[in-house]
């Protein structure tokens, strides 16, 4: 059971890690690196309960890493992996729903809805 787990939490970290990069890629365009990596620290301070989870990633102006979160990792539930990396999510588009009126999260609706969905899967299997 503990490799099955620790390759459900190796799947979701490269999908969430995926779609926190085009999240990047697009918002930073729109909003600049600086303004963006404090909007992300900021959500991951404001991710309740799961907030140690997410101290493994490291935001710089050069974008978003989850190396660290991988290694930390590998035996938490992949429930709880998921549901920090969720409420990093949740939390910064709230964020860019409250700053930008809704402008980014349309640029991005597309792209986050199917690879959230996909990791609902994934914990669920």
């Amino acid at each position: 059971m503990g490799r099955k787990k620790t390759k459900v939490n190796m799947d979701l970290i490269d999908l969430y890690s995926s779609l926190l990069n085009e999240v990047w890629g697009k918002a930073s365009e729109l909003i600049g690196e600086t303004l963006l990596a404090f909007f992300i620290l900021l959500s991951i301070n404001r991710t309740p309960d799961k907030s140690s989870i997410l101290r493994g990633i490291r935001v710089s102006e050069d974008g978003i890493c989850l190396e660290t979160l991988r290694k930390q990792c590998q035996d938490a539930s992949p429930d709880d992996v998921h549901r920090a990396l969720q409420g990093l999510v949740k939390n910064l588009f709230n964020l860019f729903t409250v700053i930008t009126e809704n402008v980014i999260n349309r640029e991005l609706f597309s792209t986050v809805l199917p690879k959230l969905r996909e990791a609902e899967k994934m914990v669920s299997r």
